[in-house]
């Protein structure tokens, strides 16, 4: 049986459980899609950041990111909800640390 692309389409487009799916994407593909303000190795400092961490100095908090969900982690891949991503960046633009 063949299904046509759009179905497929719609299916993927269809809400879950009355929820839309968040858009979720790998660490490249969000850093491509977002080129203009910033890079692969930037949003890699930013995962490694975004929970509190132990140094020789003691605990070091993180940058708030894992609070508002940002990244979603399946298996060993590292997923960037992106509106996640926005929201956590317009409080710390207007200074909200959660």
């Amino acid at each position: 049986m063949k299904v046509k692309s759009n179905e497929v389409e719609q299916v993927a487009k269809s809400e879950i459980n009355g929820v839309s799916p968040r858009p979720l994407y790998t660490l490249r593909k969000f850093a491509e899609r977002n080129s203009n303000f910033t890079t692969l190795s930037a949003i890699t400092n930013q995962h490694f950041k975004s929970r509190p961490r132990f140094s020789t100095s003691g605990i070091v908090p993180g940058n708030g990111m894992h609070d508002f969900g940002v990244f979603v982690r399946i298996g060993r891949r590292v997923l960037v909800d992106e509106e996640a991503y926005f929201r956590w960046l317009h409080a710390q633009q207007n200074g909200d640390r959660k």
